[in-house]
């Protein structure tokens, strides 16, 4: 494939040099080249990796870590050449920061913030570009993870120990995915564990962990971890005293090979279960979730190649109320096909997505629900304005709502050695969740009361709104980038509109006046706001001194409109650095964060800003084994994610963890 090119324009090494390179330094062999002198265009690339993929069984991605991914496109491609702000968590990184779950890690990212409702395993949310919760896809090895239910993923349901590398991207990507990619999309690959491990962890609040990995194989490989985490918790308010434990049992499984030279097949298969523990008023609840994918990828020709992809998750809560309780269960079987052709001037995806939820309850209201979504959608991907372009649309079909139809618009250009600028327009939805539409009606009540001469009958009905529009969204992005051998920097500015947002509304119904009035308090779901998030974001990295730095700086407007407040748990700024270095036998790594102050409880209370530092220590005893120190708030600094009209949330003071690992031939 070629392309026009300007005057003076230098040619690149052949493609069959360039993938060479790239596999010999996923490999690990000499004479392989940097990243940054691979500066092939992502369409090549794409088509060199088409077909490099099969003589590694579609697993060359996850070796190569930083430079390639795979979310922003559905197709391979370097991260750096990706017309979206991506970025990539690997391996590496989650073993260096010896974050303790997926929070830790997120929360060191530009244009994340994260808030939870007290200690680990408590309920837990993402806000990627000040987006809802519900308003970011996540994917676990290609299969959608969140529940149809609540519709947000569990960040509770994955232990680091389980993944091998995380790709964030930023904006919206319904044109590709279907619902619920408004502000972004996080892809967790799950991990792949090279010959025999184990890692013991022990530290404050009782945490206690023990993770087993063995993995191998030639033609066909395999890999397995286990684990089990628990902790004695935290008391969920700051002015209670009881604590309130979590565990988690986690397992990971994955094989892949090839069935014939241009077949290759992918399986994975990742679960988690345990106890969370909640006050006595709320009820423990015990949690099963599992995502597992089956993939298949048929090279036809040099031109043409297209994947199958059979998905199932599953989202299970037993919750031991003692006025509700109840057994709540998600059930999704997805299907995906996708075929890519490579000709004369482009690229070409075409492709189907196709899932069911079923959704059930048990006692206090019953609930059984099954929701189908189709998904038809094109790519194209080509040269334009002396750079290259990204268009996307998408019609997904829903059993609740109709149509709804998408498209992306993204183009960049390379303006000088290591500077480009990108542009893009998107829009996006996300589909009302199972609660929203089908919420069985629920009734409490009545209560009745007397003051003076008057007696008073108060009854709560809670119920769904199968009339319900999904929400929808238009995003607009410009980002300029520079990169050398040993820096870089990027600046991105975005504005998205959410419309039609889904809000639990009360309507009072009045029994009227007299000696006896009764009173019904209706709740249920309509589509009534809208919000605007305004931002700008700029990260950077280096090496510098010896040492690995990364930074990011946040300036965040989110608003709802119908108020003109900034919406809750969103800061207005936010900043973000590290530095990492190893010497010797010896690493060392230093995080530091702070946040502006936040409103909260629909706008009408605040928290304060703060601002954290965390610390990792790593000594190798031996080129197989290494002792890690973690400190978590190495300051002891008093803060709050959340709260409610009365009481904070409590957030862990300062932290130590501990940690052995032995692993052969790291």
């Amino acid at each position: 494939m070629h392309f026009k090119r300007e005057p003076g324009y230098r040619p690149e090494p052949c493609m069959a040099h360039v993938m060479q390179r790239i596999v010999q330094r996923a490999r690990g062999e000499p004479g392989a080249q940097p990243d940054y002198i691979m500066r092939q265009t992502p369409l090549a690339l794409a088509l060199g990796l088409a077909s490099v993929t099969f003589a590694h069984a579609e697993t060359l991605p996850e070796f190569v870590g930083e430079t390639i991914v795979v979310t922003p496109t559905r197709t391979a491609q370097t991260a750096d050449e990706s017309l979206a702000s991506v970025t990539v968590i690997t391996r590496r990184d989650i073993e260096r920061s010896q974050a303790g779950d997926l929070m830790a890690l997120l929360d060191q990212q530009a244009g994340i913030n994260v808030a939870r409702t007290g200690g680990e395993g408590k309920s837990t949310a993402i806000f990627v570009r000040g987006a809802a919760a519900k308003h970011v896809l996540v994917l676990v090895d290609g299969v959608r993870a969140a529940s149809a239910t609540l519709g947000e993923y569990d960040w509770n349901a994955l232990s680091p120990e389980q993944i091998e590398r995380i790709e964030i991207v930023r904006g919206p990507f319904s044109s590709l995915y279907g619902s619920d990619a408004i502000g972004g999309v996080i892809q967790i690959f799950t991990r792949r564990a090279v010959g025999p491990g184990v890692k013991l962890t022990a530290g404050s609040r009782g945490t206690r962990a023990l993770d087993f990995s063995f993995g191998g194989g030639d033609a066909w490989r395999y890999s397995v971890e286990a684990g089990r985490e628990s902790t004695d918790g935290l008391p969920t308010f700051s002015t209670d005293s009881t604590a309130y434990g979590f565990n988690r049992n986690h397992l990971a499984i994955g094989v892949d090979g090839r069935l014939a030279p241009d077949l290759a097949l992918v399986a994975k298969l990742a679960q988690s279960w345990g106890r969370n523990e909640l006050d006595a008023n709320t009820g423990d609840n015990d949690y099963k979730n599992r995502t597992a994918s089956l993939r298949l990828d048929h090279r036809v020709s040099a031109q043409w190649r297209h994947s199958l992809t059979l998905g199932n998750s599953l989202d299970r809560y037993t919750s031991y109320s003692p006025f509700v309780p109840a057994r709540i269960e998600t059930k999704r079987n997805s299907l995906s096909w996708q075929h890519d052709l490579s000709f004369e001037p482009g690229q070409l995806s075409l492709g189907l997505d196709y899932w069911t939820d079923h959704a059930s309850k048990d006692n206090s209201g019953l609930l059984d629900a099954r929701l189908e979504n189709t998904g038809l959608f094109a790519q194209y991907r080509f040269a334009a304005l002396g750079g290259e372009a990204q268009l996307g649309a998408r019609r997904d079909k829903h059993d609740a709502f109709g149509s709804q139809d998408t498209w992306n618009l993204r183009w960049g250009r390379e303006l000088a050695p290591g500077l480009r600028v990108t542009a893009g327009h998107g829009t996006a939805f996300k589909a009302p969740t199972v609660n929203d539409l089908y919420w069985p009606n629920s009734v409490d009540g009545p209560y009745t009361y007397v003051i003076g001469a008057d007696t008073y009958s108060d009854t709560y009905l809670t119920h769904g709104n199968p009339t319900l529009r999904p929400e929808t969204s238009r995003t607009s992005e410009l980002g300029l980038s520079y990169r050398q051998a040993d820096w870089g920097t990027a600046v991105n500015l975005y504005e998205t509109r959410v419309d039609d947002l889904i809000e639990w509304k009360q309507t009072v119904i009045s029994g009227g006046a007299g000696p006896g009035i009764a009173t019904t308090y209706d709740w249920q779901p309509e589509n009534v706001s809208s919000a605007r998030m305004r931002g700008l974001e700029l990260s950077g990295q280096a090496r510098w001194l010896d040492w690995d730095w990364r930074a990011g700086l946040t300036r965040l407007l989110a608003v709802n409109l119908g108020t003109g407040t900034q919406l809750d748990r969103r800061p207005q700024n936010s900043f973000t650095l590290s530095a990492a270095r190893t010497f010797g036998s010896h690493g060392l790594r230093i995080e530091g964060s702070a946040y502006s102050p936040r409103l909260d409880v629909n706008g009408t209370t605040q928290l304060a800003g703060y601002g954290l530092v965390n610390a990792a220590y790593e000594y190798a005893l031996n080129k197989d084994t290494r002792f890690g120190i973690r400190v978590d708030n190495l300051f002891d600094k008093d803060y709050a994610l959340a709260r409610t009209t009365t009481r904070f949330y409590e957030t862990p003071g300062r932290s130590l963890f501990v940690s052995l690992r032995y692993q052969p031939g790291k």
